[in-house]
């Protein structure tokens, strides 16, 4: 019993670290935009950005958790964005974007905004990843309507006012 049962356990640990990642698909019936990803992680295979949906946080045993993991629009390496092209995205709605990005020596940028996309829109992301002196830990994007080439507004999100109780209880080392 115990050598049929240990097969299986083994099998279950090693896939659990195999979890895909949820590509981004809008809610159906709501008024959708298109976007595509013309990001640039640059050329080094350590190099990798991604542009999700943020994950929707909640209050759990008191401790502020996420309670729905965001999905992905794109995932760049190099100059490939994959999914290439255009995907839809949902529109006349504030939608919180992360735009999470790492490079060779341990170096990594994060993006956070609030966009809302106009319905039946076209838009193109641009930037990625930015190596200059100034900028050594940095990556940059924008948001432009492919028609237009007007810039899509991105606010910072507000910071989170959560009510979490153990949240709230200062940090003590023992």
């Amino acid at each position: 019993m115990i050598m049929k049962v240990l097969p299986l356990g083994v099998l279950v640990l090693l896939t659990a670290g195999c979890v895909q990642v949820q590509q981004y698909t809008p809610p159906p019936g709501v008024p959708q935009a298109q976007i595509r990803s013309e990001m640039d992680a640059l050329s080094n295979y350590r190099n990798y950005l991604t542009l999700t949906e943020a994950p929707i946080v909640g209050c759990k045993y008191g401790r502020t958790v996420s309670v729905k993991p965001g999905r992905q629009l794109f995932a760049v390496r190099d100059k490939t964005s994959r999914p290439a092209g255009f995907i839809p995205v949902e529109a006349a709605k504030p939608i919180h974007l992360v735009v999470d990005g790492a490079a060779n020596a341990g170096r990594r940028c994060k993006i956070e905004f609030v966009s809302e996309f106009a319905p039946a829109a076209r838009y193109v992301i641009k930037g990625g990843i930015v190596e200059s002196p100034e900028t050594y830990d940095s990556c940059q994007v924008k948001i432009f309507n492919e028609d237009t080439g007007a810039p899509l507004l991105m606010l910072e999100p507000s910071t989170l006012k959560n009510d979490c109780v153990l949240d709230k209880l200062p940090f003590t080392a023992r």
